[in-house]
């Protein structure tokens, strides 16, 4: 369960965090002028960046114009999946692996926010995979890339700014012990997912845990999207655009005050578009949470 979690942010900037998103930047700004502060502007790094959704949050960033670097394995695929030249260091790509500190530390250095979309991912033959006949790769495996991995990066984070944000992508399922995704290849990649949310959670960093359902190619914002907690939505089928976790993960890097210290699961249903991802964070705080907001002035 989630105790009450005070937010890191002053008061000013909690009132600024109650308006629309163009008034709330507005509001942020106003307060950095008045106490003498510049608003720096955000600096993120994207991990996983050459995934399916890892890349249309990369590109979203690139889109919006934010300064946005890619942390990836291969410089082939970054090339063609993110459009890149030189695929290096001076356009912003790093190449290496996730259980090397040393690497990630250097990619994270003088960023303010980072988005991991890393995940191990299991190898499986075509058609209904039979749990037993699939693998991960040697070294790739959810306790390598889930758990080892994402410790890694947060740590770096923490070295390297003060309070940085972190928005992660993990998965709905992990309330289930012993579940079909924890079968696959005998990985238990819902158990380190939500192993790796406990450290992040515990790291005394400003989070935002994204928790999606079944991930589907469609485009972004034709459906409506639902919030809730510890697998305690069902909805047939599960299913969630790519490209809405993407647009919910952009919004929660560029609008901490509104997004910071929450854990939620994200799917979808027929309705409405969604459009104000702002409203996805009100709905994910618990009722003690929106109480201790209208209280603090």
């Amino acid at each position: 369960s989630i105790g009450l979690v005070h937010s890191p942010f002053r008061p000013g900037h909690q009132i600024c965090a109650a308006m629309s998103r163009r008034v709330a930047l507005i509001c942020a700004a106003a307060l950095a002028s008045l106490s003498g502060a510049v608003p720096a502007a955000p600096v993120v790094l994207v991990t996983g960046a050459t995934g399916r959704t890892g890349a249309l949050l990369y590109g979203l960033f690139k889109e919006k114009g934010v300064k946005v670097r890619a942390f990836v394995r291969n410089a082939t695929k970054a090339k063609e999946v993110l459009g890149c030249s030189k695929c290096d260091e001076s356009e912003g790509i790093y190449i290496g692996d996730l259980t090397d500190q040393d690497v990630v530390d250097k990619a994270v250095q003088g960023t303010t926010a980072l988005a991991v979309v890393t995940s191990a991912v299991p190898q499986c033959p075509p058609g209904a995979p039979d749990p037993s006949k699939c693998y991960y790769p040697k070294g790739a495996y959810p306790v390598d890339i889930d758990f080892h991995g994402g410790k890694a990066q947060f740590k770096a984070l923490a070295k390297a700014s003060k309070g940085g944000h972190i928005v992660l992508c993990s998965s709905t399922g992990t309330t289930d012990p012993d579940n079909f995704l924890d079968k696959l290849g005998n990985g238990f990649i819902s158990f380190y997912k939500l192993n790796e949310e406990a450290f992040l959670m515990s790291s005394g960093l400003p989070y935002t845990i994204v928790k999606p359902c079944g991930l589907l190619d469609t485009p972004a914002a034709t459906n409506e999207l639902v919030v809730g907690h510890d697998d305690e939505t069902k909805l047939n089928p599960p299913t969630i655009s790519r490209a809405d976790v993407a647009r919910v993960m952009f919004e929660a890097v560029m609008l901490p005050d509104k997004a910071s210290n929450l854990r939620f699961d994200l799917c979808s249903k027929s309705g409405p578009a969604t459009t104000d991802i702002s409203k996805v964070f009100e709905a994910a705080k618990y009722p003690w949470q929106q109480a201790h907001e209208q209280v603090v002035v």
